[in-house]
């Protein structure tokens, strides 16, 4: 046999076996919903959240496991949409439920607004813990709120959560966790600082009452 027929036996061959090989299917996951909090009747105005930037390191696609520098998708583990969009949405949810003010809009809702929240995605990854430890879902968030041209918070949220489990959706559940506590940190942040109050009257505003007769 020549040696260009040994070649394109091997060639054959090779090729035989890999199209025996099963191919995985592709999952696709999304983000678990922020939870409820009570309406505050302190708070007013309206919120905008204006799509987040998500750092070019990161994938938009799949879900992402942060080993020292190295960033390893998960080739068959992807977003059901763009990360940027899922971490956005769920940002504007996580809010809206903590009733932070009167009304918490996204980027494309109409109407005007009192305050604006910008910001990006630093982290959204799975870290690979060193040995003996478990992995851990990072989250991180660089968020500034405006009210006009003045900057009333800039600040970088960053959460951790155990990932409870194997597997992706054990990943993706505590992902989901690590979003719920920037929110939650993020609120705490806005009352701490009294943002959204609801205007009080002015001491010259209020009426004095009559003298008793």
């Amino acid at each position: 046999m020549t040696k260009r027929a040994l070649a394109t036996l091997a060639t054959a061959t090779l090729l035989s076996a890999c199209g025996s090989v099963p191919v995985p299917p592709e999952q696709f996951y999304r983000l678990e919903a922020p939870p409820v909090a009570a309406p505050d009747p302190q708070r007013g105005g309206v919120l905008r959240v204006h799509d987040l930037v998500l750092q070019t390191a990161l994938d938009s696609d799949s879900l992402q496991r942060l080993d020292g520098v190295r960033l390893l998708p998960r080739t068959h583990s992807r977003w059901v949409a763009p990360l940027d969009r899922l971490v956005t949405d769920a940002l504007v949810l996580g809010l809206s439920r903590a009733r932070v003010c009167e009304l918490v809009k996204g980027s494309a809702d109409p109407g005007d607004e009192t305050w604006s929240l910008r910001g990006r995605i630093v982290d959204f990854v799975e870290v690979v813990a060193a040995a003996g430890d478990g992995n851990r879902a990072r989250v991180t968030l660089e968020l500034w709120l405006q009210q006009g041209d003045r900057v009333a918070m800039h600040d970088e949220f960053a959460h951790e959560e155990a990932i409870a489990g194997s597997g992706d959706e054990a990943v993706v559940q505590a992902l989901s966790r690590g979003l719920a506590g920037v929110v939650g940190d993020v609120v705490a942040r806005m009352r701490a600082q009294d943002l959204f109050a609801k205007a009080r009257p002015a001491a010259a505003d209020v009426p004095i009452a009559a003298p008793a007769r």
